[in-house]
């Protein structure tokens, strides 16, 4: 779906603000230790929620639509204890916070980049599940969450088991060990936690593989891409090894930079991202580059107001074409302007 890939990047921009109520308290442990004590009494897991209750406009939607909701809680109360773990930036809100130095500590541990952020954990600290905001309330977010429940352990074990194959393995076999590694993250969404569990060793593809002779170094840095693992070694990777676009790695650079915007000046420099990958008139994932201008439409018309450029990216978007009448109509919204 278009909404959510533009929710989740328009909520890291930050001059956007939503009003909405804020954290919805009951129910939910606001101390990290105290909720893994009762956790491992209960005999149940973690579902730990990062938020910044008083200033982030889609943690205060996901509260509102999702958490403060009956038919979440109970079904939620199944499987975890409900942790909310607060970043506030009001004095007074800071002061309710009962441990403001360990929530930063569990922040840098699991390597927060964005809010809301929602963590599925065992008490022990090992996360087999994340989510974020899932428009639909209840009824589209408990299934998600369900499905995680059912699968999220099974997955991380199965990764488990893959690296062990490969540490273990030689020669030929190794390759061979290494290429299950490489199509078990291609098979795996963004979302998955257990792809952290295969990137360092796909990544080794870009040194035994450094001049791309097997093909290996291409395979890696698009998986890593794909999988929303890319830092700026991968970027300059992709850039040099695919320089016009033609499999697809430039547009995944792009996507990788959006996904990465924190304020104005991160958005600006991922404008200028995708203006360098459209000039290049080549485009392998067409859903793909619509999303990446219809947001880029998006930001310049609010809150970056650059109708100009808006309407460069908006005019781009509606040439590549998309079926949601509601993207479409945004877009002749910019145009008219």
């Amino acid at each position: 779906m278009l909404f959510p890939f533009r929710a989740a990047a328009l909520s890291l921009v930050g001059s956007l603000s939503l009003v909405a109520p804020s954290l919805a308290s009951e129910g939910w442990v606001a101390d990290f230790d105290e909720a893994v004590k009762l956790a491992k009494a209960e005999h149940k897991d973690l579902f730990v929620d990062f938020t910044g209750s008083d200033w982030c406009g889609w943690c205060k939607k996901l509260d509102a639509e999702v958490f403060s909701k009956e038919e979440f809680l109970s079904a939620a109360k199944k499987s975890f204890v409900l942790v909310a773990l607060d970043y506030p930036r009001a004095e007074a809100i800071k002061a309710k916070v009962p441990n403001p130095q360990r929530n930063k500590e569990l922040s840098e541990k699991y390597e927060i980049q964005g809010f809301p952020t929602l963590l599925l954990m065992t008490p022990e600290g090992e996360v087999f599940g994340q989510m974020g905001y899932v428009p639909g309330g209840p009824a589209a977010f408990v299934p998600e969450m369900e499905k995680i429940v059912a699968t999220g352990k099974k997955d991380l074990a199965d990764a488990k088991a893959k690296v062990a194959e490969y540490e273990a393995a030689t020669g030929d076999d190794r390759m061979a060990a290494w290429d299950k590694l490489a199509e078990a993250l291609e098979s795996l969404s963004s979302e998955s936690v257990a792809a952290k569990l295969y990137i360092a060793t796909v990544r080794s593809a870009l040194e035994f593989d450094k001049d791309n002779k097997a093909g290996r170094k291409l395979r890696a840095v698009k998986a890593l891409l794909k999988s929303g693992n890319g830092d700026e070694a991968i970027f300059a990777a992709g850039r040099e090894l695919d320089t016009k676009n033609e499999n697809g790695l430039l547009e995944l650079c792009v996507q990788a930079q959006f996904r990465g915007v924190r304020d104005d000046n991160t958005a600006r420099a991922a404008l200028t991202a995708l203006e360098g990958l459209n000039a290049t008139g080549k485009m392998v994932d067409k859903a793909l580059n619509f999303e990446l201008n219809y947001m880029a439409a998006m930001w310049c018309s609010q809150p970056l107001s650059d109708i100009p450029r808006a309407k460069i990216f908006a005019a781009k978007a509606k040439e590549i074409g998309n079926e949601d009448p509601e993207a479409i109509g945004a877009l002749d919204q910019i145009l008219a302007q």
